[in-house]
């Protein structure tokens, strides 16, 4: 089931915006952890995200903020945010401050990883009509650890209670 879960989840992120379509408008966003204990729900109307048991529906914990992208652990306390324009950055000089995912716990941010720590250079980058492509793919994989597809195809795991690389 977690394998089926993660393979979706690399799936879908292949479909996401490889061209340079404009974003559709914030709307309501529901994912679930690999193994389907945990849902994550993000309302723009609120602007919050909250997570939650999915028997339950017990409240977790709240995020006073809304995502258009994220992953949740199975553990229900750890968290991924991707950067809002998902896989495409904007071109530019200065764009080694964005943030392309961020960690949480319980709802307070512990790590983020901007463009200059993950793309060492910019050469790595595939440009496209207006943007730049910085992955192929991001889920949270069966032991736990996010699982980032560089746009150069390189494999990068993360700790999620920690953010911090996994080096294999």
């Amino acid at each position: 089931m977690r394998a089926l879960v993660f393979l979706l989840s690399i799936t879908l992120a292949l479909c996401a915006a490889r061209g340079d379509e404009p974003l559709p408008p914030p709307t309501k966003v529901t994912r679930t952890s690999p193994s389907g204990r945990i849902h994550a729900i993000s309302d723009p109307e609120s602007n919050t995200t909250r997570v939650e048991d999915a028997k339950s529906h017990r409240l977790l914990w709240t995020l006073p903020e809304w995502h258009r992208a994220f992953l949740v652990a199975d553990d229900g306390k750890h968290f991924v945010t991707e950067y809002g324009g998902l896989n495409l950055i904007p071109t530019g000089l200065f764009i080694g401050h964005i943030v392309l995912f961020t960690f949480w716990e319980n709802g307070k941010k512990i790590r983020e990883v901007r463009v200059k720590d993950f793309i060492p250079d910019r050469r790595i980058l595939e440009r496209t009509a207006s943007h730049y492509l910085w992955r192929e793919a991001i889920g949270i994989e069966q032991h736990g650890r996010l699982k980032v597809e560089r746009v150069d195809h390189r494999i990068f795991l993360f700790d999620v209670a920690t953010g911090k690389e996994i080096k294999t």
